[in-house]
């Protein structure tokens, strides 16, 4: 049986990014918000508003998932929604000033966060490291 720890070595790899996420949210006095919402604010950053299941369809995550993140980014005022004109079963998500006012500090921990991934790694081995990962990903589906 062929094994090797690149699997463990990916979650690892993720749990300590979560943990410097963690850790710079707190140093701007954000301790209610959770890694996982970073992608939420991130395509609404890009995008200004979406729907529950655009949103869902550009963080890869289901709808359901979505659902529960963003209720609690609206119960916490950084994000509401309004009625979608063009299907009243659904609604608009966006951010609200006090989300708008998180651009920066998000792409400033964004930044760190690339810089520490990447520290002493040549561009030649980036690439190489993201196409194999595309590969490996590819694998899975």
């Amino acid at each position: 049986m062929n094994t090797d720890n690149s699997i463990k070595l990916i979650n690892l790899i993720r749990q300590e990014a979560n943990n410097f996420l963690l850790k710079e949210l707190k140093k701007i006095g954000l301790e209610n918000i959770a890694p996982s919402h970073g992608d939420i604010f991130f395509v609404l950053f890009k995008n200004n508003e979406l729907t529950m299941t655009e949103i869902a369809n550009k963080i890869n995550r289901d709808r359901s998932t979505v659902t529960t993140l963003v209720r609690k980014l609206m119960k916490l005022g950084y994000l509401d929604e309004k009625e979608n004109p063009e299907d009243r079963r659904s609604s608009i998500i966006f951010l609200t000033k006090k989300g708008q006012g998180l651009k920066d500090d998000f792409d400033r921990i964004s930044k760190k966060l690339y810089q520490m991934e990447y520290q002493g790694i040549k561009e030649e081995e980036k690439e190489l490291f993201l196409k194999l990962l595309n590969k490996i990903y590819s694998n899975f589906k």
